[in-house]
Formats: C-alpha cells, structure tokens, sequence
C-alpha cells in the first residue's frame, strides 16, 4: 500500500505541475519574446537599435534576453504554438525535479515533502508564461542545488557556475541574481569559518569560492553588448515602473486573492523557523531573507523566494511538526491519502486540458485584452502611420503592422527607448498635465486607446462640452472603429481619405466571434 501511495503521490505532483504550467492564454510579451529576435547577434539582421518604433528609431537597443528569445523563434519556426507550451512545461517539471531533490535531502516525511511542494508548485505558477525568466528559474534551481549539496572535497564542481553565468548573462537580465548570491554565499561561508577559527584548513574551498564569484562577473561581459549589458542593469535597477503589475511591490490586501499561496508559504516559512529547535544556518538564512526581501518589493519576484524555500524551510519543517504530523498520521484512515489522490490527478488533467480553454495545445489570444477585431480593420483598410497604442498591445501591433506602423513605445521601455519618451507615453496614456501636448511634440497620427482609460475619455467628450471647445488638437482627431476594449482614432489631416471613404456617421463596431490562436 505504501508503494502505492508513494507513486500516486509523485503522479499527482507531476499532474499538479503540468497543470500549474500549461497556461495557453498569450501574454502581452508574447508577441516579442517570438518575433524580436530571428538571428544570432554576429548577423546583419540582429537588431541592435529601437527599429519598431518611430519616436527613437536610433536608440541603441540593449536586448538582455536575446539568447532566450533566439530560442523561443526557432522552437515556435520548428514547432508552432505546441512546441512553445510544450518547452514551457518542460522547463517546469526541470525545475520541480531539483526542488523535489532537494527537500527529499532536507525531510524524510512523505507527505511532508508533498505538501510543502504543493504549495511551491503553486506559488511558482504565478506569472508562468513563455519568458526568459523560466530559463533564470531553472538557471537559479541549479545554483542553489549545487551550493547545497556542495561537497567540500569535490570542488570541481564549482566549475559549472562560469558555464552556466555565461548561459544566464544571454538569456535574462537577471542574471546579476547569480552574482549576488554567489558574493552572499563566499562571504558568509568565511565569516563562520573564521569564526570557528577553521579558516586555514578551508582556505581552498574559500579561495574557490572567491574566484568563482570573479568569474562570474567576468563572464557577465560576454555578451553582444559588453559593459553596455551592465550599463542597462544598473540604470532598470534603479527605475520605478508603477504602470507594470508585476513590478509593484507586494500589497497584502489588494493582492491577497492572487497571491493566497505566496501569503501561506511565507507564514510557513517564517514559523518554522521562529520555532525549529535546528541549528540555523547564517548562510541560507540570510539568502533567504533577501529572496522574502525582494517578492515583497517586487512581485515578479515571488517564484524567486518560493525556489529558494525549497533549499531552507524543509528540514525545519520536519524539525517544527514531525511528532505532531506522526500523531495525526495514526489517526487518519489507511485509504484516505489514497482516495484523495485519485481524485486530484483527473482534476489537475482536467484543469489542464479543458478548463478555460478552447484547444490545450494552441496558445489562445483572450478576445477581452486584445483588440483583435480594430488590428484586423487597420490591416483590411490599408491604414499606415506612426501609432500611439496601450503598452498592453503594441507588441501584437508591431507583429501585426510593422513596417506599415511603427509604435511610439512598446513593452521593451528603458531597453529601448529613453526616460523622456517613457515618461512622456504615460504622461499622454494617463492624461497628466498638458497631455495634449504630447500630440504636438510627436508625428503621431493613429491612436489605439482602451476604453475607459482617461485619455480615451477626453478623445470622444462630446462637441458641445466645455472641454472640447477648450482643447486645440481634439478636434483633429476622430474616432473610426472601436471593438469591445479599445478605440481608434485617426488624425483628420493625415487619413482624410480613408475618413472619407469609409463615410462615417458612426465608428464602425468590430468584433471577433471565432477562436483566435497566436500569432
């Protein structure tokens, strides 16, 4: 019976994993991550400056996820829409197998280590789209497990941490997250050997240790960008993004319905390690205590410190409930672990094969975020110019235009573009002071705006209010289609044409009612 548990169990795990993971709805990057990056960066056709855009053409373009994105375009050339969700998955279960290596290492109870992976499984999920940032989750797994289980006499294996920096610089920009831990793990490591006055029969793991920190800063400068990489880090690093979800800092009240297992696993893990009566780690405290740190300022760091758990918490875990969990094992019918995971592996399958979804292995374009029907009348109606689109959309757009449309600015912000044109954007999007200059000040002649957003608001105020009389540009302006989300707008002087051969007395209303799959 046991056995049979055990393999049920790690069936339901697996099943829970795919599930978590196979998400088919297109992010608003999608579009990017697929279709930026089609050749290798000694080639004419890598693109090295902002050319989707009309606002800053030139710009120098700092891809730090070039490599990721590379392999994203041929997977999606070989393979279509299954071979991307397909790697997706892939690189899940990679790291759900190191996170599963290393609490079995830390705790021997099974359901223990069931539980506890569950809930990390689950707070991975949040965000877990086709990104870069998979490769730095898995990239991370393996650093901590190599850290973990480093075995002082086999200092080789130190050896892999150059490699796969190297991998990590060209992937994703978090890359840096390597050196830091790297720098944290050396300097705590010395600090309790030389505080335990073993320092000089260590003093090879220490120096390996040092080194291997050097190298991994200087395989940070091969890249297609060299120090310019590190440049672009510093300058992100510092900048506040308050229009982006993901990059807002935690927020117990407004994020508590999405985020229920982030909040269940940090108490999970604080408790137990206020109460485990096991000796502390300075080390791993303190890499933990950054992670917590870091999905706390930002959300998009939540998968960070549930990875990070998985090489901390577990053997306090065990520590804190074991002879508590052993009381209530005995109490528990012999069958019921067994009933209960007979149901949740055809739920899990069939969260991942129907629920919310039209076909599991097409990647599906939401029709309530994107303006599919608007795009399809600016490419039925031969409308060109220099557009003005929400940042949720413009990669779509630039798929789906470019080159007949350039963008004013589009999801890659400070890598492409500067802080006046980033600023000005949302001065414009969000109807700050003098919006309307924002008009003036750029060739803008189209206009793609959501509905309900407080610019798209001022653009159809009607003739007669004060508002409009007052304004100098609403007026040359006018709205020609609109879907259920968004609002088109061309400008009278530049699409005085096709304003008159479409022969308005109203917008036109355009909806898809059909399944729409990426691209």
């Amino acid at each position: 019976m046991d056995k049979i548990v055990r393999i049920m169990a790690v069936t339901a795990l697996i099943a829970f994993s795919i599930q978590s993971f196979s998400d088919n709805k297109a992010d608003v990057d999608l579009w990017g991550n697929v279709g930026f990056v089609k050749a290798l960066p000694w080639s004419q056709e890598f693109h090295r400056t902002n050319t989707f855009s009309f606002t800053e053409p030139d710009h120098p373009w700092i891809n730090h996820e070039w490599l990721a994105e590379y392999i994203f375009n041929k997977i999606h050339l070989i393979c279509g829409n299954t071979g991307l969700l397909l790697l997706k998955i892939f690189l899940g279960l990679l790291i759900v197998t190191l996170l599963y290596l290393s609490i079995r290492n830390q705790c021997k109870s099974g359901i223990l280590r069931f539980l506890f992976l569950f809930l990390v499984i689950s707070t991975i999920g949040y965000g877990f789209s086709t990104r870069p940032h998979l490769f730095t989750y898995l990239i991370l797994a393996l650093f901590l497990y190599i850290l973990r289980y480093l075995h002082k006499n086999n200092l080789r294996a130190l050896l892999v941490f150059p490699i796969l920096g190297l991998v990590w610089t060209n992937m994703h920009g978090a890359f840096f997250i390597g050196i830091v831990l790297m720098i944290i793990f050396a300097c705590f490591e010395s600090f309790k050997l030389l505080a335990s006055g073993k320092i000089k029969n260590e003093y090879r793991y220490i120096a390996c240790l040092i080194l291997t920190s050097f190298l991994l800063v200087a395989v940070s400068f091969v890249n297609p960008y060299g120090v310019d990489l590190w440049k672009f880090i510093f300058d992100s690093a510092t900048t506040t993004r308050p229009y982006l979800s993901e990059w807002a800092p935690f927020n117990l009240i407004s994020n508590f319905t999405d985020h229920t297992d982030f909040i269940a696993l940090s108490l999970v893990s604080i408790s137990v390690i206020f109460f485990s009566g096991k000796q502390r780690d300075a080390t791993w405290m303190c890499i933990l205590f950054v992670a917590f740190l870091g999905a706390l300022l930002l959300r998009r760091n939540i998968p960070i410190f549930a990875i990070i758990t998985c090489f901390v918490i577990p053997e306090h875990l065990e520590n804190v409930i074991d002879e508590s969990l052993g009381n209530i094992q005995n109490k528990i019918p012999q069958h019921l672990p067994l009933f209960l995971l007979c149901l949740l592996i055809p739920l899990s399958t069939w969260f991942t094969l129907a629920a919310n979804k039209i076909n599991p292995m097409q990647i599906e374009v939401p029709q309530d975020r994107f303006p599919i029907g608007v795009i399809s009348f600016i490419k039925e109606n031969n409308i060109k110019g220099n557009m003005l689109v929400f940042f949720d959309w413009t990669e779509y757009c630039i798929w789906k235009l470019y080159p007949d449309c350039r963008v004013f600015l589009d999801g890659r912000f400070t890598d492409a573009y500067s802080h006046e044109t980033v600023t000005d954007y949302f001065a414009f999007l969000y109807s700050e002071k003098n919006w309307e200059n924002i008009l003036k000040k750029y060739p803008v002649d189209i206009l793609l705006l959501p509905k309900g957003n407080s610019t798209y608001n001022m653009m159809v105020t009607n003739k007669d209010s004060p508002l409009y009389k007052k304004s100098l540009v609403l007026e040359q302006w006018k709205l020609v289609c609109e879907d259920k989300i968004a609002g088109l707008f061309l400008k009278t002087d530049n699409h005085s044409n096709t304003i008159a051969n479409l022969n308005l007395s109203q917008p036109i209303v355009t909806n898809s009612c059909h399944a729409i799959y990426f691209p």
